[in-house]
């Protein structure tokens, strides 16, 4: 996506649970019924150590598969485990889509996730709130993950004109309060009537940058 050329008050949001909902649960459900077994997930320390390089682009869920299988007991093919990793994508979030409609004559809507390639191909193909944003920073182009300031400023460097965004949301408290603690007006998404909330509160106290 092209950067802005004139500048509008960027919006900034997470992808997954603020416009699209996850539900890995779904995953495990379906794995254990294939193997007859109840599969279970390692231990967050052992999948931050798996996916990580996963969500900075330095490998992708091809070249990972085969860590995937054994670490889970499992013996499934690349386009088995691409349409279940991509289940865990269960749909839009409710009324984030009008939502966004709304701000987009003023806003410019600009993602920052911490996603990979696959699940971030699959969203921007099967759900129409994407086709809404001006822009996006994800994790594995960028070869970071949030809390990384450095993905913050590659969002202002990219879509704010060096200016802050006008506010960010984001399902998990701590990239909410990385984000704040970069200067950033941010808050905890939890639906898009509270985020609309948010917003309306943001505007009330927001002086624009020319009256500074």
């Amino acid at each position: 996506m092209k950067s802005q050329e004139h500048y509008k008050p960027v919006i900034v949001l997470d992808a997954g649970k603020v416009l699209v909902n996850i539900n890995p649960n779904i995953v495990l459900e379906e794995l254990s019924k294939r193997c007859r077994r109840e599969i279970v997930l390692p231990l967050p320390l052992e999948l931050d150590k798996l996916f990580f390089p996963l969500y900075v682009g330095k490998q992708s869920l091809e070249d990972i598969l085969q860590i995937i299988n054994r670490t889970l007991g499992l013996f499934l093919g690349y386009e088995e485990w691409r349409e279940l990793w991509c289940r865990i994508l269960t749909g839009e979030v409710p009324g984030m889509r009008q939502v966004l409609a709304e701000l987009k004559s003023e806003f410019y809507l600009v993602a920052l996730s911490n996603t990979e390639e696959v699940h971030w191909a699959f969203v921007l193909e099967k759900y129409p709130i994407f086709e809404l944003l001006d822009g996006w920073v994800v994790s594995y182009t960028e070869g970071m993950t949030k809390p990384d300031p450095a993905i913050y400023s590659a969002v202002v460097d990219r879509y704010c004109n060096g200016r802050l965004p006008f506010f960010y949301t984001d399902d998990s408290p701590l990239y909410v309060e990385a984000a704040r603690h970069l200067g950033w007006e941010a808050e905890v998404f939890s639906d898009a009537a509270h985020f609309k909330e948010d917003l309306r509160r943001r505007r009330a106290n927001y002086l624009p940058p020319d009256l500074i």
